[in-house]
């Protein structure tokens, strides 16, 4: 009876440390996931002043037009250079932006990008996307996010080290029917297996579950190398329009 009982007292033990645990996990991924909303909606804001900004310098044109005919009739050409200079500065602030045409990617990638080149990371960026695409937005947010949130948190470490320049770089463009995604960026030590293997209890190793499950999702692949202190990311993702109906 008493080693029936003990036996009984053992398996709630077990119960119980396995629903806390369970419990603990739960709550370690909601958590994370209230993060990824909050910088979802940063996205959101930062595609929303793209446009604000667009409908601006469209509201203006006739304006600005005006305005330098008359620099040109009255040849005032000095004041005509300064106006232009500040039209060019105002427009590069949104080509910084929109350079691909997918307003999200580009929101994805300058919010993140800039935030690195003010840590003094170097920056080589190539992107070329179409408008639309057969990825959701919330689902390219999961995908680019983590990467960029990866590699900058990974180059940042480096910022002191005099032995190699920090850098990340990007391309994205679409190759052979798939959208094709490449990061590289400094990595001074190869990652510990449990990193790499999305084992690790702890934020990257969550981001890069979040990316190959999603990825998955639309049939794409991923594929991470490290040699010499850099770390290098693929992916391709179909862009064919029944992958995206499958979902």
């Amino acid at each position: 009876m008493n080693i029936n009982l003990m036996g009984l007292l053992g398996l709630l033990v077990l119960v119980c440390v396995s629903l806390l645990i369970y419990i603990f996990y739960q709550r370690r991924e909601v958590l994370f996931y209230k993060r990824e909303q909050a910088e979802l909606e940063e996205y959101a804001a930062e595609v929303e002043t793209i446009y604000r900004q667009l409908r601006g310098i469209r509201h203006d044109y006739r304006n600005h037009l005006q305005a330098m005919d008359a620099f040109v009739e009255t040849d005032q050409l000095s004041e005509l250079r300064e106006y232009i200079r500040q039209l060019t500065n105002e427009l590069n602030q949104v080509d910084t932006i929109i350079r691909t045409g997918n307003t999200m990617i580009d929101a994805l990638v300058n919010t993140k990008l800039t935030k690195a080149q003010e840590q003094g990371i170097e920056l080589f960026a190539t992107a070329i996307a179409p408008a639309k695409l057969p990825i959701e937005n919330a689902d390219l947010a999961i995908i680019i996010g983590n990467l960029l949130n990866n590699a900058v948190e990974a180059t940042k470490q480096q910022i002191k080290d005099a032995s190699q320049r920090p850098f990340i770089r990007l391309y994205i463009a679409p190759m052979k029917s798939n959208l094709y995604i490449s990061l590289t960026n400094t990595m001074k030590y190869n990652p510990q297996p449990s990193f790499l293997s999305l084992k690790a209890p702890n934020r990257v190793g969550h981001g890069l579950r979040r990316i190959d499950q999603t990825v998955e999702k639309y049939k794409g692949h991923v594929n991470r190398q490290w040699e010499d202190g850099v770390f290098v990311t693929e992916i391709t993702i179909p862009l064919l329009s029944e992958t995206a109906s499958d979902n």
